[in-house]
């Protein structure tokens, strides 16, 4: 079967006396249309888009037996009626549950409740499987009055992440909205049952905050807000206490916060900060104070401090200092708790948990297992403030099983609520895992590799098939958790690596804000180093490498196999951000103009225009060998454009030099996320991707 081609257009683009061309610039044009409905899909490219999920399945048809026993490994390890940790609020404990799975059930969370106790009857108050059937996307997002008596539920049953939301009384069932309301997934209740939510502009960027009171019209419903600034975008909240009401309008790297009661009836937003580029800032209340603790980078706190002030007086000529800055120890967030203020750090590339006693200003670090590289967490939305000492942490590492804990703050004691339950069994003892270090080609930084394998399957002879996982944009950084899905091919002797370059924050914040803008380049750079610090060592080899990222992380595989295809076996991109110029030009986009934070302003800087045409995935396709190239992408994925892989794979059709097939699969009932159904996810995201890779190493009939 023949790969299928795209009719070309050819359309010239302009900029800074460089005049570039893109034979595929329709597949846009009804982009925003196709987002709200796939009925807006042009014939031709729907054709298009199923002709080239035929040459997928008929390339991988040969895997369907492997893909069978990945499927049945997968779902050994996953146990089917799994049930969260209850969270208590007031009177009631709160938790989520699977069922197994059957036909139209198993797929989706059921949210359930007791009353005063785990062992009084249980109350659903939302069963996801219910709610999701006849749809073959269902997205939801819910929150809880304050009497908790009602609930608001937003559904998106398309994948572009507009949700519809209704009111209902938890009770009856009734539901007590005149009509759904439009909104993004940020909604959540305050007093008097008003009811807050962010909308979505034309360009699905969420720029207003609203208020809906309970019986009303929507079509009444107040605006507290509007964002005029395309690339500032809204969200809010509650404080913990359920006292104030944050109004965030922030970029990437800039905030702007306002306040107000949560009972007041024609809200009034005070402004803590005025937003200035490239300050930061975020608010916790403490209530015995009356205070505002303020995580900053304030004074060229590049790692973060944190500050105190008088919610009377919350100007920022008022903060003072209330724990110092300390370069390299990145606060990664802090929570408050009557009594407490708990801070979650990285420090020399390792997570910690900190306590500090607000009456004496003594802290603790909480100790976990002794594991080299792990993710630890504290999560504020599991305590209630007012919780006696207690707060809910967890643990994981590439080889242990997920931990959640409570843990009291002022015994130090530590109590297991729940361990990862692995139907088929795991042991942890049977794995490896390891931390190597590479130093960056321009000295300035070492770049933490970590790495798990099975016992007694590392030869260290460069002959191990290796898959390394990356990202590494807007500081994000993948920690080192457990997860079942890799094990799959660490069991037939790969080695699976996790690294975090500079573009996220893995060795403090200037990690991160030196691979922006003019920097970027800093990132793929980096992930060079990474691969050759692995051959170096060997635990793989050149051409033996399988590399895997989506979303922003496909501008570094772009990259890497337009300028290194030899050190590759395959790369894997989902919903890949794959042609950056065009997309940063296009201000219809709804990302198009806060991205500027993170690489540039090419349609004003003609310095950003040639620096970015550098690692254009899109413009650097080359007349070179390729390694075997993997696509995934989502139809109404809202963030990037299903039209994104499709002109690049086109592109490297008509240029590449050598019979590797390019494979590309679109999902049309998936959002940027992929699939919604956790069995979906497994059979239409997991296990293709799994199954190519066992593929291309010649390991799929083994």
């Amino acid at each position: 079967m023949q790969p299928p081609k795209l009719e070309k257009r050819p359309k010239k683009h302009k900029f800074h006396n460089y005049v570039i061309e893109d034979n595929w610039n329709y597949l846009e044009e009804d982009w925003q249309e196709i987002v709200k409905s796939t009925k807006k899909l042009p014939k031709k490219i729907a054709d298009y888009i199923a002709d080239e999920n035929k040459y997928a399945d008929e390339y991988l048809k040969d895997t369907k037996e492997i893909q069978d026993i990945l499927w049945k490994i997968h779902r050994g390890r996953i146990k089917e009626d799994e049930t969260s940790v209850e969270i208590k609020n007031k009177d009631y404990f709160y938790y989520s549950r699977y069922r197994k799975k059957n036909k139209d059930q198993g797929h989706y969370a059921i949210t359930c409740r007791k009353y005063k106790s785990m062992e009084a009857p249980e109350e659903i108050i939302y069963d996801g499987d219910d709610e999701a059937k006849g749809n073959k996307y269902f997205s939801h997002t819910t929150a809880l009055s304050l009497n908790q008596d009602k609930l608001a539920i937003g559904t998106d049953k398309i994948g572009n992440e507009e949700y519809l939301m209704i009111i209902r009384d938890i009770k009856t069932k009734k539901i007590l909205t005149k009509h759904p309301i439009k909104t993004s997934s940020n909604f959540f209740f305050a007093k008097n049952d008003w009811l807050y939510y962010t909308i979505l502009s034309e360009e699905r960027r969420p720029f207003q905050l609203k208020r809906h009171t309970l019986g009303d019209d929507p079509k009444n419903d107040i605006i507290i807000y509007t964002e005029k600034d395309p690339s500032f975008f809204v969200s809010a909240g509650l404080s913990h206490d359920d006292r104030f009401v944050y109004l965030d309008s922030s970029q990437h790297d800039t905030d702007e916060i306002f306040f107000f009661e949560c009972d007041e009836k024609s809200p009034k937003p005070r402004l803590i900060k005025k937003r200035e580029l490239d300050f930061e800032y975020d608010v916790s209340y403490h209530p015995e104070s009356n205070s505002f603790f303020i995580l900053t980078n304030k004074d060229k706190a590049v790692d973060y401090k944190i500050m105190k002030v008088s919610t009377k007086n919350p100007e920022v000529e008022n903060w003072k200092t209330f724990l110092e800055h300390k370069p390299g120890r990145l606060i990664l967030g802090i929570m408050i708790i009557k009594g407490w203020l708990i801070k979650s750090v990285r420090d020399n590339f390792k997570e910690e948990i900190i306590a500090t006693n607000l009456n004496t200003n003594e802290e603790h670090k909480i100790e976990f297992e002794n594991e080299e590289d792990c993710s630890i967490g504290a999560s504020p939305t599991a305590v209630d403030y007012d919780s006696n000492d207690w707060i809910r942490v967890g643990f994981s590492s590439m080889k242990t099983e997920s931990r959640v804990y409570d843990y009291n703050c002022r015994t130090k004691e530590l109590v297991l609520k729940k361990k990862q339950t692995i139907p088929s069994g795991h042991d942890n003892t049977q794995y490896e895992t390891k931390r190597i270090l590479a130093k960056s080609k321009d000295g300035e930084v070492d770049i933490p590799i970590t790495l798990l394998w099975k016992k007694g399957m590392m030869k260290k002879d460069g002959s191990n098939p290796c898959v390394v996982s990356h990202y590494s944009m807007y500081g994000v950084t993948h920690s080192a958790s457990f997860s079942v899905l890799r094990l799959a091919l660490v069991d037939l002797g790969f080695v699976s690596v996790l690294v975090n370059v500079r573009g996220s924050s893995a060795g403090g914040n200037n990690y991160y804000l030196k691979a922006k803008k003019l920097n970027k380049m800093k990132t793929f750079e980096d992930l060079v180093s990474c691969f050759d610090k692995l051959i170096e060592e060997k635990y793989t080899s050149k051409g033996n490498i399988v590399i895997s990222s989506g979303s922003a992380g496909g501008m570094s595989n772009g990259f890497l196999m337009n300028n290194y295809p030899e050190y590759f076996k395959g790369v894997c991109t989902s919903v890949g951000f794959l042609t950056i110029i065009l997309t940063m030009v296009n201000s219809k986009l709804p990302l198009s103009k806060i991205e500027e934070e993170q690489w540039a302003a090419p349609l004003t800087s003609k310095k950003a225009f040639e620096y970015i045409m550098r690692y254009d995935p899109y413009y650097g396709v080359r007349q070179q060998k390729y390694p075997m190239l993997y696509f995934s992408n989502s139809l109404t994925d809202p963030r990037v454009g299903f039209y994104e892989s499709l002109k690049f794979i086109q592109k490297l059709r008509e240029n590449k030099k050598d019979n590797n097939p390019v494979i590309m699969r679109c999902d049309l009932t998936a959002s940027h996320g992929g699939a919604s159904s956790r069995w979906d996810a497994l059979k239409k995201d997991v296990i293709p991707e799994q199954a190519w890779i066992l593929k291309i190493f010649n390991k799929h009939k083994s």
